[in-house]
């Protein structure tokens, strides 16, 4: 049976060519720790650094390396100390990695929360994201993009507006490195982060924290650096502050290989996958019984490869099983870990079926999905 992957919104596949290789010679053949040699000589973390550095436009010493998103989100949240009462606005679009950290503070700090509501048109509610900026919030954390529509949110002008009411602003990148240009200082965000195995398809086991400068986290861990182990607690310096323990260094090595390859054909990749997620919007959305949440009025530079949709008539589980097991289409189902957008979506309980392609997508991959959901809602 044919097979064809579009689940790149959770895991991207196949990763860029070159970095399974890269990963294996360096565990054949390891070289020092970054820092740990006492030489001072780039190694391969500093490399990778700087090639996420150059992708972002920023500075290396202010990308921190860590086990994934979740890991950057949880230790941005916490890093930024906040305190029973304070006020930290979201909204309703976010993944668990941002609601549950919250949720955990507000029940033992008494944190409180306030969640941005999406309007009829399916945009979030900037009048009432105003109406909590009044209220003086002491952090504000958004997505870049959703990763149940693909919608790509205004965060830009909500930064800059969050900032000047003197909030710390915090941006999920999770969904959009690799696949649109993310630049923290154009967008007015004081922390960035994102994973390695998403847009930018490298390994598992990646992510990376980006800090503005200004901004000070106090670290969520502490242990060994390699380096002024006299220290009784963590080292000032960046990134050694917020990068305790021993890195995943062989991941790393892959992880350069990938931001190489986004990096010199970014433009490219770019065009490819607003043509593909057109294409698959625009057959999907010409089957009858077929619902698509979100979409209709969207621009191609207003969303990333993600579609959502359910068949009439057709329980999500069945919908699922049917696209892998009869037509081979590796997709996800479900709420996405995404619990609160579903309520005004109207896909609850259950969730909705997520085609997610990427630039390394066929063309007749597309067609053929579109087929297969065409031939399940007759």
């Amino acid at each position: 049976m044919r097979q064809i992957y579009l689940n790149n919104a959770t895991d991207a596949y196949p990763l860029i060519s070159g970095v399974v290789e890269t990963m294996a010679s360096y565990m054949q053949n390891p070289t020092s720790f970054s820092g740990r040699d006492g030489s001072g000589n780039p190694d391969c973390l500093f490399r990778c650094r700087s090639n996420v550095a150059e992708l972002l436009e920023v500075h290396p010493e202010q990308i921190v390396f860590l086990s994934g998103a979740t890991h950057g989100l949880n230790a941005a949240i916490l890093g930024v100390s906040l305190k029973p009462g304070d006020l930290v606005i979201t909204s309703v679009t976010e993944h668990n990695s941002v609601l549950r950290p919250l949720a955990r503070l507000q029940d033992l700090l008494g944190v409180r929360i306030a969640y941005v509501p999406l309007t009829d048109d399916m945009r979030l509610d900037d009048k009432l994201f105003n109406d909590f900026l009044n209220q003086k919030p002491r952090l504000v954390v958004l997505n870049h993009a959703g990763n149940v529509t693909g919608r790509i949110n205004p965060v830009r002008p909500w930064f800059e507006k969050a900032k000047s009411a003197g909030a710390t602003t915090l941006l999920d990148a999770s969904q959009t490195v690799g696949r649109i240009p993310v630049r923290p200082r154009e967008l007015s965000a004081d922390l960035v982060v994102f994973p390695g195995h998403k847009g930018l398809r490298g390994p598992l086991g990646t992510g990376v924290l980006w800090v503005a400068p200004e901004v000070s986290l106090a670290p969520a861990f502490v242990g060994g650096t390699g380096y002024k182990s006299e220290l009784r607690e963590q080292p000032e310096e960046m990134p050694a502050r917020l990068e305790a323990g021993t890195p995943n260094t062989p991941a790393f090595v892959g992880l350069e290989q990938s931001v190489l390859y986004i990096r010199n054909n970014f433009a490219d990749i770019i065009a490819a996958e607003r043509s593909l997620t057109q294409m698959l919007y625009r057959g999907l959305s010409e089957i009858e019984n077929v619902q698509i949440f979100d979409g209709e009025n969207l621009a191609e530079d207003e969303r990333i490869p993600i579609l959502s949709f359910r068949i009439a008539g057709m329980e999500l589980d069945q919908a699922g099983f049917a696209l892998t097991e009869s037509f081979g289409i590796h997709c996800r189902t479900g709420l996405h870990c995404a619990p609160l957008i579903h309520s005004y979506l109207g896909s609850l309980p259950d969730g909705t079926v997520r085609f997610s392609p990427s630039f390394a997508t066929p063309k007749e991959d597309i067609d053929y999905a579109i087929d297969a959901v065409r031939r399940l809602a007759a």
